[in-house]
């Protein structure tokens, strides 16, 4: 666990300031300076060209880790020609079928039919960052690449969000550079791929690689799939908001999303590493490592998702304070979505087992199954309960998928992430976080945040650190105490 504590490190910073810049534009500046159906837009064209870039790059970031230790640079090359191909495809697809596609929006959503066309460029500079990217986890080289989105591009934004508060430029220019935008963290994502030496030099098939192109097009016909699937699940409840209510309700969920997706950021930097230490290990044919990577993600991911959705909900009246008064009905959303972050997140790291393993087929399988009932769940519970009943759909089908991928890793890897520390965490965190929302407080908001914030770290923190749950980060409170005390 040593590369994954490490580089974890490092990326939870970037995240983390990541997240401070992303509240500043998504809760603070967008929704007070767009308005609600501008901000709506932004939201769906984010949703929207993520999932044309998963039907795109048909698989490539996956089959770039779990290829790289048999490939090296070649497997870039290879994935550079896949996604080119995928592009080409999907974009004619959707262009052909482009009337058809806006019919389901053009009542509820028409602001979103009339820059329809900025998903192009959205979607081919999403596709090559994500496979350069992906090609950087692979080398172990990803500090930089995360802190692009994360941290250039969200300044990049909020340069272009008051740069038209002032009055620089009309909504028309500010809503095509926020797309285009995306192509210059791709462009410097290859530059730097280029400064490690790392760009393939050999751009030919070689007759020896012909046996793994065979095994990567099986492979990444399912793995479409099933990267597909787990990507519309957490997307297709604002593209369905979009298209069965408004773009103003898709703002308003964008909000709640927005706070859970911090919940996410333990996991997202573990995953940033891990996976290619899988799919070494399964090359060695380690189970050991794959074990105690799954056992130690889970229990890591566990008490920082529990922690971090326990801090935002005892301070989300404060933290939504400084935004309109109609984004503010959001906390049951909220309550529900960043419940399913904390579910994905403290199973540990499954999904990322199954894709590197020979079972990727029944994932891929079970990602599909999932999205049907994503999808049908949607459209019962949207017009009963509205955004409630998205986050309600969305939240069912996460705890539904990992239900049964734990089953199935069980069943036939022998391999559980959970052990008596588990309950012993979640009975911890329940507890505090209870004491700690029903504590009568002084009305003054920042007081009572402070209180009940500082109160729920005192309560969980220091029995987490003396009962050893996680020694990584046991040892990282060990090591920067005595780096204080020196």
């Amino acid at each position: 666990m040593g590369i994954v504590r490490r580089n974890s490190i490092w990326l939870s910073i970037i995240q983390y300031l990541g997240i401070l810049l992303g509240y500043v534009n998504t809760v603070i500046l967008f929704p007070n300076i767009l308005d609600s159906d501008q901000f709506g837009l932004t939201r769906i064209l984010l949703s929207v060209t993520i999932v044309i870039s998963q039907f795109s790059q048909l698989g490539t970031p996956s089959m770039i880790v779990k290829y790289f230790p048999y490939l090296h640079r070649k497997v870039l090359y290879y994935g550079f020609l896949i996604c080119a191909g995928g592009l080409t495809l999907v974009l004619s697809l959707i262009w052909i079928f482009k009337p058809e596609i806006t019919s389901w929006y053009i009542e509820n959503s028409s602001l979103f039919v009339e820059y329809f066309y900025l998903l192009v460029p959205f979607s081919i500079a999403m596709v090559f960052y994500n496979l350069f990217d992906a090609y950087l986890k692979a080398l172990f080289k990803n500090v930089l690449s995360a802190s692009l989105p994360f941290i250039f591009l969200r300044i990049l934004w909020m340069i272009l969000i008051l740069l038209y508060a002032k009055g620089e430029f009309d909504f028309e220019t500010f809503i095509i550079a926020y797309t285009v935008s995306y192509a210059l963290i791709a462009l410097i994502t290859l530059i730097y791929i280029g400064i490690l030496g790392e760009l393939p030099t050999e751009l030919t098939i070689a007759p020896g690689d012909r046996t793994f192109l065979k095994e990567i097009r099986k492979f990444n016909s399912f793995n479409v799939l099933s990267g597909l699937s787990a990507h519309m699940i957490n997307k297709v409840d604002g593209l369905m908001l979009g298209s069965l209510e408004s773009l103003s309700s898709v703002s308003i969920y964008a909000i709640a999303a927005a706070m859970a997706s911090v919940i996410r950021v333990p996991a997202s930097s573990i995953a940033r590493t891990a996976p290619s230490l899988i799919a070494h290990a399964f090359k060695d044919n380690d189970h050991r490592t794959i074990s105690e990577l799954y056992r130690k993600s889970s229990i890591n991911q566990l008490i920082l998702s529990s922690g971090v959705f326990l801090l935002i909900t005892l301070n989300y009246s404060l933290l939504l304070y400084y935004i309109p008064e109609e984004y503010a009905d959001s906390f049951l959303i909220f309550i529900m979505l960043g419940l399913a972050q904390v579910i994905d997140t403290g199973v540990g790291i499954n999904g990322y087992i199954m894709v590197n393993s020979k079972y990727y087929k029944v994932d891929a399988i079970l990602s599909v199954l999932l999205l049907v009932i994503t999808v049908g769940l949607n459209f019962v519970f949207i017009p009963l309960y509205g955004t409630l009943g998205a986050a309600m759909a969305t939240t069912m089908a996460i705890l539904a998928y990992n239900i049964a991928r734990f089953s199935f890793l069980k069943i036939k890897m022998d391999l559980n992430p959970f052990t008596g520390k588990t309950m012993e965490i979640v009975l911890i965190m329940i507890a505090a976080g209870i004491i700690c929302y029903f504590l009568p407080l002084p009305e003054n908001l920042w007081v009572a945040s402070i209180l009940k914030s500082s109160l729920f770290l005192i309560l969980t923190a220091p029995v987490i650190y003396w009962k050893r749950y996680s020694p990584e980060l046991s040892e990282l409170v060990d090591l920067i105490l005595d780096r204080f005390r020196r």
